[in-house]
């Protein structure tokens, strides 16, 4: 019998000192006497956090540590968590001109506009050149081929003096943006008119 009683103890001794590790987190043992420490490990959040500036969007784990800066280039690396060599997101198509103005100038039309520095989403971008579309006697035409190209400054002077001065020969114009994101929308419609006067008799 005594010898029983000591067994039981035993085992019930083993079952008190079984590692934490064994247990599934938040399991605890009930026990009649003695100290113990249960220990275990679990994320207090999950999913995904976004840090996202310029033209890129970094993610990273709950848990990981915050990214230590943010670039202004198209990637960059993370220092502190476990990622690195991250891509940049696609560039954005530059805001579209909305201030188009058209003059005469020693005879001939001259198109101006405000320099265009930001994408649609507010973003700086570099690199700008500008389209110019005309039409002749279609103030809404649907732009086609470019009628100048690769423009660096926002200003453009048409080299044809007759549309100025001929009726038949009014001219419209529209002005995009281009950059590495693709071509914005269109600008604001300008031109020109004309009109002739057809002399009558008097009644």
């Amino acid at each position: 019998m005594k010898a029983k009683l000591i067994l039981l103890l035993v085992l019930t001794l083993l079952l008190l000192s079984i590692p934490s590790i064994f247990l599934a987190p938040g399991s605890v043992l009930a026990q009649s006497g003695g100290d113990y420490d249960l220990e275990w490990q679990t994320l207090s959040n999950g999913g995904e956090q976004f840090a996202s500036g310029g033209n890129y969007q970094l993610g990273f784990t709950v848990g990981q540590e915050a990214p230590p800066l943010v670039s202004s280039g198209g990637s960059y690396q993370l220092v502190q968590g476990f990622w690195a060599g991250a891509t940049g997101l696609a560039p954005a198509k530059p805001k579209a001109i909305t201030d188009l103005k058209a003059s005469k100038v020693s005879g001939k039309c001259q198109l101006d506009w405000s320099a265009v520095s930001e994408d649609v989403n507010g973003h700086p971008i570099s690199g700008v050149t500008y389209n110019v579309y005309r039409a002749i006697g279609d103030p809404y035409f649907t732009p086609g081929a470019t009628y100048a190209t690769g423009l660096t400054s926002p200003t453009y002077t048409d080299p044809e003096s007759t549309v100025f001065g001929d009726a038949n020969k009014n001219a419209f114009y529209l002005v995009t943006a281009v950059s590495a994101g693709g071509e914005s929308d269109i600008s604001n419609r300008v031109g020109t008119f004309n009109f002739s006067l057809v002399p009558g008799t008097q009644p």
